[in-house]
C-alpha cells in the first residue's frame, strides 16, 4: 500500500491530505483533502487532524505519516523557533501527533524543503534535471535549493532561512526581508490585511504603491544574490504573496532580469498551494 497520510502546517492554514501512487505509472493522487484554520493551540491542533484521518473520507487505517512544518524545529520534532506559533514551542508535537493517529511510521521536514520537492518533481522542475531554488513568500518567508531531486541540507543546522537575513543600517542589523515576508508586510505597512494593502496598489493608493515598489526591490535583490550564491538553472516563487503576481512579483522578476537576463528562468509555482504536499509525499519515499 503506498497511501500516505500528508498534513502541511502553514502559518494560517493546515492541509490534511491522503496521497497514493500508481505502480504502473508512478502518478500520484491527493484521494482526499480537508483545510482548516490553523490552531495556535497544539493540542487543538492534533485532536483536529485527528478528527480529519479518522472520517470516513480519509483512511483510518493509513499506516505512514509525513508532516511539512513551519519553523525550525529540533530532531525529536519539536518546535523550537517561530514567529508565529508562540504556544507550539517546546511541544513535542511530531511524537505526539503520532502517537494519536497511532501511525509510528512518521517523517517531517520543513515546509519550504517540501514545497521545493514538490515542485521540482511534479511542478515547473518535473521534466528537467536541474538545480531549482524554491523561494516561497507567505506568512513567513523561507528558501530551499532542490538538486539531483534531493535538497541542500546540513544535518547540524537549518540552511537558507531567509526570515533570519539583515541588513546592517548605520549602527544597527535591521531584517532584510521584512517586506517580502507576509506577517512583517503588514506590520511595516500599517495595513489590516494583505488584501487591503494589494487592492490599493491596484487602485494606484499611493501609500500602497511606495510600499509595494519598495518590496519588489527587496525581493528583486535577494533574487540576484541567491542566485549569485547557488547557481539554479530556475526559481519558483511560491507563496500567498505571489499568487497576484502581478502586484508583487512581476515587478521583482522584471527588475532581476535586467541583471541576471537570460541565466535563469524565473516562473510562478505551478502546484502553489498543493507543492508542500506532493513534496512531504515524496520525502517520505526518498
Amino acid at each position: 500500500m503506498n497511501e500516505v497520510l500528508v498534513v502541511d502546517i502553514g502559518g494560517t492554514k493546515t492541509n490534511v491530505s491522503l496521497l497514493d501512487k500508481n505502480d504502473e505509472n508512478e502518478e500520484i493522487k491527493i484521494l482526499n483533502t480537508e483545510i482548516f484554520k490553523t490552531n495556535k493551540n497544539p493540542e487543538l491542533q492534533i485532536q483536529k487532524i485527528k478528527e480529519i484521518g479518522f472520517s470516513k473520507n480519509f483512511n483510518p487505517k493509513a499506516n505512514k505519516l509525513s508532516l511539512s512544518l513551519p519553523g525550525k524545529w529540533d530532531k525529536e520534532g519539536v518546535l523550537k523557533e517561530s514567529y508565529f506559533l508562540h504556544e507550539w514551542l517546546n511541544y513535542p508535537f511530531v511524537k505526539k501527533t503520532s502517537d494519536e493517529l497511532g501511525i509510528k511510521e512518521c517523517i517531517f521536514e520543513t515546509d519550504v524543503i517540501c514545497g521545493g520537492l514538490g515542485e521540482y518533481h511534479f511542478g515547473v522542475g518535473a521534466l528537467r534535471a536541474t538545480p531549482l531554488l524554491y523561494l516561497n513568500l507567505g506568512t513567513g518567508i523561507g528558501a530551499a535549493l532542490i538538486n539531483n531531486g534531493k535538497p541542500y541540507k546540513v544535518d547540524s543546522k537549518p540552511v537558507l532561512r531567509m526570515q533570519k537575513l539583515v541588513l546592517p543600517f548605520q549602527d544597527e542589523l535591521y531584517s532584510a526581508v521584512d517586506l517580502i515576508s507576509g506577517g512583517s508586510l503588514q506590520h511595516t505597512s500599517g495595513y489590516e490585511s494583505i488584501e487591503t494593502l494589494f487592492s490599493d496598489y491596484k487602485k494606484g493608493e499611493v501609500n500602497a504603491v511606495d510600499i509595494l515598489m519598495r518590496a519588489q526591490v527587496q525581493l528583486s535583490a535577494w533574487i540576484i544574490n541567491l542566485f549569485y550564491l547557488f547557481g539554479p538553472d530556475v526559481i519558483v516563487l511560491n507563496g500567498g504573496l505571489t499568487y497576484d503576481w502581478d502586484v508583487l512579483a512581476e515587478g521583482a522578476v522584471d527588475l532581476a532580469q535586467e541583471e541576471l537576463g537570460d541565466e535563469v528562468q524565473i516562473l510562478p509555482s505551478k502546484l502553489k498551494e498543493l507543492a508542500p504536499v506532493y513534496g512531504a509525499y515524496v520525502n517520505f519515499k526518498c
